[in-house]
C-alpha cells in the first residue's frame, strides 16, 4: 500500500506532480492571457472586418450553440473535475478516477455527434432558424468533437493545479484560431465557415497539447493505494455532476438567450435577423474578453479553495471569494472604462463604419458582463459545499428573467431592449447567488454591496465613466466601503509579491540572454 510519505518519490519524477501555487498561476494567467487576448482582439477586428453583418450573426449563433453543446454533452463530468481530483488524488486514486470520468464522456461524445449527423436539418432550424443550412451542422459535428476534447483537458488540468500548462493551451487554441480562420478567410472563399473550421482546428491542435501532459502527468502519478471502487465513486459523482450539468446548461441558456430570442422573436426576416445578431456581437466582441478572463481565474481559484475547504480553513476560503468577487468588480469596471475610449475609433476604422447599432449599446453590454464575471467567483462557495443544485437555481431565475423581458423587449426595441433585458436578468442572477449563497453558510462582507453598483458607472460611457468609476474605487478603498484594513493588508502583500515575482522573472530573462 502506498503511503503519502512515500508519494514524495513519484513528485520528484515530474514536475507536473507539485501543480502551481495560487501566486504562479495569478502571474501566469496575466501574462499568457495578455498574449491570447491580443491574439483574439486582432482575429475578431479582422472578422467584423472581412464579414458581413449577416454572416458574423451566423457565426456567432454557431459559437453559442457550441457553448451549450459542449457542457450538455458531456454531462457535467468534466465540471465535477475541479471538486473531486485533488479529493482522490490525495487518497492515491486518481487514476481509476479518470479511467472512468474519461470514457464516459468520450462515449457520450460518441453518441452526440452521431445525433447530430443523423438529424441536421432539425438542429439548422434550431440553431440558425432555417432547416435549409443543414451543411452547417455537418460541419459543426466535427467542431463539437475538437471543442469537447479541449474543454475536458482543460477542465482536467486546471484542477490538477497546472495552471502553466492551461494558459499555453488557451494561447495555442487562440493563435491556431486565428492564423487558420483568417487564412481561410483571405485565401478561399469561404466565409463563417472559414471561422468554423478555424475554431475547430485551433481546439484540436492545443488539445493535442493538453493530452500529451496528462499523459506525461498518468506515467509520473502514483498507482492506486487500493482496490478502485467504481460504484462508491458514480454514487459520491453523479449527484453532484448533475447539478453541474443543470447548472452549466441554464447557465450556458442565460449567456445565449439573448441572441437565440433575438433570432426567433425578432420580427424579422431571416437575413435581417442574422444582420442584428452580427451587430450585436461587435457589442460583445470586447465584454467577452472580460467574461473569459474571469472564467480562467474562477477556475483556476476553485482547486485552491478546495484545498482550504478540505482542511477545514472554510473562514479563509471565504476571505478568499470575498476578495474575488470585489476584485474582480473594481479591476473590470476600470478595464471596461479604458476600453469605451477607444472603441469608437476601433469601430469606425477597424469595423469600417459597419457596426454603429453594436456600438451604441456597447456600455450595456460591458455592464452585464461585470456582472456575469463576478457570478463566476460568487458561486464558488456552493461548489465547495457541494451544492450546486443551488447554483443552478440562481441562473434558472435569471434565465426566466432573461428569456421573459426578451420576449417582450426584443420585437419592440430591438438591440437597446435586448441589453437592458439581459442586463436585468444578470442582475437578479448575481443578487440571487449572493442570497443562495448566505442562506448556505457564506459570509458577504459589507464591500459587496458597492462593488456589485459599481460597474453601474459604464452607462456614462467615454471619460466619464472612468472618472466616475476611479473616484469610487478611490472613495471605496479610504473609506472603507469596498476593503476592510485586514483586506488592503493582504492586497498590499499580494501586490508586492507579484512585483519582486515578476522583477525576478525579467532579471532571469535578461541573465539568459547576457548569457
Amino acid at each position: 500500500m502506498t503511503t503519502a510519505r512515500d508519494n514524495t518519490t513519484f513528485e520528484k519524477q515530474d514536475g507536473l506532480q507539485r501543480g502551481d501555487s495560487l501566486a504562479a498561476s495569478f502571474v501566469l494567467i496575466v501574462a499568457l492571457m495578455g498574449a491570447q487576448r491580443l491574439v483574439g482582439f486582432a482575429r475578431n477586428i479582422l472578422f467584423c472586418g472581412v464579414l458581413e453583418d449577416d454572416q458574423l450573426g451566423r457565426w456567432s449563433l454557431a459559437y453559442s450553440f457550441l457553448m451549450l453543446a459542449a457542457p450538455f454533452v458531456a454531462f457535467g463530468i468534466p465540471g465535477s473535475f475541479g471538486r473531486y481530483v485533488e479529493s482522490y488524488r490525495q487518497r492515491d486514486q486518481l487514476r481509476g478516477f479518470l479511467r472512468q470520468t474519461l470514457l464516459a464522456t468520450g462515449l457520450l461524445t460518441i453518441l452526440a455527434t452521431a445525433y447530430l449527423l443523423a438529424t441536421p436539418g432539425w438542429i439548422a432550424w434550431l440553431v440558425f432558424g432555417d432547416a435549409n443550412q443543414w451543411q452547417f451542422v455537418w460541419l459543426l459535428a466535427g467542431v463539437l468533437v475538437a471543442v469537447l476534447c479541449f474543454n475536458v483537458l482543460v477542465e482536467l488540468l486546471t484542477a490538477l493545479r497546472l495552471v502553466r500548462v492551461v494558459s499555453i493551451m488557451q494561447v495555442a487554441s487562440s493563435c491556431g484560431f486565428a492564423a487558420i480562420g483568417v487564412g481561410l478567410l483571405y485565401f478561399t472563399s469561404l466565409r463563417e465557415e472559414a471561422v468554423m473550421i478555424g475554431y475547430g482546428a485551433g481546439s484540436l491542435l492545443a488539445a493535442l497539447g493538453g493530452a500529451y501532459a496528462v499523459v506525461r502527468f498518468w506515467r509520473s502519478s502514483p498507482p492506486e493505494a487500493e482496490h478502485f471502487e467504481s460504484d462508491t465513486m458514480w454514487a459520491k459523482l453523479s449527484p453532484f455532476a448533475s447539478w453541474i450539468w443543470v447548472g452549466n446548461l441554464v447557465g450556458n441558456l442565460f449567456a445565449a438567450a439573448d441572441q437565440f430570442m433575438l433570432k426567433h422573436f425578432s420580427a424579422l426576416d431571416s437575413l435581417a435577423a442574422d444582420a442584428l445578431v452580427g451587430q450585436y456581437y461587435t457589442s460583445r466582441v470586447f465584454p467577452l474578453l472580460l467574461l473569459s478572463l474571469a472564467l480562467m481565474f474562477a477556475s483556476s481559484l476553485l482547486p485552491h479553495l478546495i484545498a482550504d475547504w478540505e482542511a477545514g480553513r472554510r473562514e479563509i476560503a471565504m476571505q478568499k471569494i470575498n476578495r474575488a468577487v470585489k476584485l474582480t468588480a473594481v479591476g473590470f469596471t476600470v478595464g471596461a472604462a479604458m476600453l469605451l475610449l477607444a472603441t469608437p475609433f476601433i469601430f469606425t476604422w477597424a469595423f469600417g463604419g459597419k457596426y454603429d447599432a453594436g456600438l451604441t449599446v456597447l456600455p450595456g453590454t460591458l455592464v452585464y458582463c461585470v456582472w456575469f464575471s463576478m457570478i463566476f467567483f460568487a458561486n464558488r462557495y456552493l461548489l465547495c459545499a457541494e451544492n450546486a443544485k443551488a447554483g443552478s437555481m440562481a441562473f434558472g431565475i435569471g434565465l426566466l428573467t432573461n428569456v421573459a423581458l426578451n420576449y417582450f423587449l426584443a420585437p419592440r426595441f430591438g438591440l437597446h431592449g435586448v441589453v437592458f433585458a439581459t442586463g436585468a436578468a444578470n442582475a437578479v442572477a448575481l443578487a440571487m447567488t449572493y442570497g443562495i449563497s448566505w442562506r448556505a453558510g457564506m459570509q458577504w462582507d459589507r464591500g459587496i454591496v458597492f462593488a456589485t453598483l459599481l460597474p453601474l458607472a459604464l452607462c456614462l460611457g467615454g471619460w466619464q465613466s472612468l472618472v466616475v468609476a476611479a473616484l469610487a474605487c478611490f472613495v471605496g478603498w479610504r473609506g472603507g466601503w469596498l476593503f476592510v484594513e485586514a483586506e488592503k493588508e493582504a492586497l498590499t502583500e499580494m501586490l508586492q509579491g507579484l512585483v519582486q515575482r515578476l522583477r525576478s522573472l525579467a532579471a532571469g530573462s535578461v541573465a539568459q540572454v547576457e548569457g
